[in-house]
């Protein structure tokens, strides 16, 4: 269920309960569309002291309101409403948080003071209103009620509405009315002059703070539950459906956290994935066009030596050869006098045609020196990029595809999103947080799974110990794992168990009898200027397992 008027309501209640009076500590932006603010509340005479993360999301799919138990802090570079934002309200006292009428709309009001002391006020209003939803900052205009915009994050120009508008400086105006009120609640109320539960009925209930928020669940056949509908009231469209009722201060909070968490995450684990796949792929796919163009170079190289036999063959019969001939036929001596057919340019004399067989000879020669190492060059693309795209389809959560972005913006495969900016000497590049998988053997040894090139990187040659087991698939794409044998020599179990979790781990996931080669970290190297994740190693044996992690 879409946000309707009676959650927004609600959510809005909530917040002003929770957080009135408290000030703005940050500001982040994670997302294009996405904010949080986190407000410390001082102890009051009937309250403990809190600190919440307040999230307000605009994105037409999901909008959102309500206090999150974590959210991620986002870029290092804020986008310019963040920055905006954190000018005016950092310390900012919070004094209401009210719904304005009957609408979609929360209106959050800060008391202010700029660098020199000087007092005053600030709203931030959010509009949750599926794919006009919108965050909007604005100060009040000077001798009258109205609200001037100073920025939002979506600015709306005539070009996209010619019924309003929403641009810095703009007197800000309230959308056309709309019914608020969701097609569950719109059939909930349809009988309401007979059942007496109208939506004044509703109204007055949500006025004096009579609800409970619940999410609706659907019993399943395998015992598990479906989740089908949340709201703050019980529906009588759900009787009979099992109801988990969320209690506490933050009870609207919880319930929509609990219902729109797991969503969220999966969609904008797909979103990022999929923009980040669409580049990799348009990336790869010059890649093999180049590699098959190589190949086809090469095979016309790998015929150089005739154009050498043709220009011997003319020079051997270059007194039978009439100047201005086109075609001729010459006998050729090294092939036991075999007659063979040449073309020549009737502009050049059968000398200048000669050297121009050995000039295409010569070229042909050199060309394959070069051709063959752009191909290597590119099969090493090649390969660097498809492990990216098998972490990247592995990938589980936004931080993970976070980290795979940084690698190829790093690796100058993927434009930095943002403003450029200046990196100071000894600063190097930015540090990504390093959290690789962690599994346990069935003897309680550990073995640890990289989840990106660079955490292979770390993971091999800064984590690992010298003594402890490297393990990969071979000649695949995929993860560097390490075993760790604490100076003593592995179980063959341990071994066979960490070599099933790297094939495990690698793009051969769903094949048998995968190859794994495994050595001591100790004779793996990483060439100087090698991309991430590529590496060089010796003494290694190979097992043949079927992929499958710990039990």
């Amino acid at each position: 269920m879409p946000f309707d008027n009676y959650v927004v309501g609600a959510v809005a209640r909530e917040l002003n309960d929770l957080c009135a009076g408290g000030r703005v500590e940050r500001i982040y932006q994670p997302e294009r569309e996405e904010l949080i603010l986190c407000i410390n509340r001082p102890p009051g005479d009937d309250r403990p002291a809190g600190r919440y993360n307040v999230l307000l999301s605009a994105n037409a799919g999901r909008p959102l309101l309500y206090a999150a138990e974590s959210r991620d802090a986002g870029p290092q570079n804020p986008p310019a409403f963040c920055m905006l934002l954190r000018k005016y309200l950092i310390g900012a006292r919070l004094i209401s948080v009210a719904r304005l009428g009957r609408e979609r709309i929360v209106r959050f009001d800060f008391a202010t003071s700029s660098e020199l002391g000087v007092k005053g006020e600030r709203s931030l209003l959010i509009e949750l209103m599926g794919k006009h939803s919108n965050i909007i900052f604005c100060e009040p205009i000077a001798g009258a009620e109205d609200l001037r915009i100073v920025d939002a994050i979506k600015r709306v120009s005539a070009d996209v509405s010619r019924i309003r508008q929403t641009l810095p400086g703009m007197t800000y105006l309230m959308p056309p009315p709309g019914k608020g009120i969701s097609p569950v609640m719109a059939e909930e109320t349809k009988h309401g002059d007979l059942t007496g539960k109208d939506a004044a009925y509703f109204d007055r209930l949500l006025k004096n703070g009579d609800y409970a928020p619940r999410i609706f669940f659907e019993p399943q056949d395998d015992g598990s539950a479906r989740e089908v509908d949340f709201h703050i009231f019980g529906l009588g469209v759900y009787d009979g459906l099992v109801t988990h009722v969320f209690e506490g201060e933050d009870a609207v909070s919880s319930m929509l956290e609990a219902w729109y968490d797991s969503r969220e995450t999966a969609g904008r684990v797909t979103a990022k994935a999929n923009e980040v796949e669409s580049a990799l792929a348009l990336r790869l796919d010059k890649l093999y066009l180049k590699k098959q163009r190589l190949l086809e170079d090469l095979t016309d190289a790998a015929r150089a030596g005739e154009h050498r036999k043709t220009g011997d063959l003319i020079t051997a019969n270059i007194w039978r050869i009439e100047k201005g001939a086109g075609r001729v036929a010459l006998e050729d001596y090294a092939e036991d006098g075999a007659v063979r057919t040449v073309d020549l340019d009737p502009k050049l004399t059968p000398a200048q045609n000669a050297q121009r067989y050995y000039k295409l000879y010569s070229k042909a020669k050199t060309s394959a020196v070069f051709k063959t190492k752009q191909l290597e060059e590119t099969n090493e693309q090649i390969d660097y990029l498809e492990s990216v795209s098998h972490f990247l389809r592995d990938a589980k959560n936004p931080a993970e595809i976070a980290g795979l972005r940084a690698e190829l913006e790093e690796t100058s495969y993927l434009r930095p999103r943002g403003k450029k900016t200046k990196v100071r000497p000894g600063r190097g590049r930015t540090q990504q947080t390093f959290s690789p998988a962690e599994y346990t053997l069935s003897s309680g040894a550990k073995i640890f799974v990289g989840r990106n090139n660079t955490e292979n990187d770390e993971l091999t040659f800064r984590f690992a110990d010298k003594d402890d087991l490297w393990l990969h698939a071979k000649d695949i794409p995929g993860s560097h794992v390490i075993l760790k044998t604490e100076g003593h020599p592995p179980a063959e179990q341990d071994l066979f168990e960490a070599a099933a979790a790297a094939a495990w781990n690698s793009k051969a996931r769903a094949s048998e009898g995968v190859p794994v080669d495994y050595t001591q970290v100790r004779y793996v190297k990483k060439p100087s200027g090698a991309k991430p994740g590529y590496v060089i190693f010796t003494k290694n044996r190979t097992l043949y397992v079927t992929p499958a992690l710990p039990k």
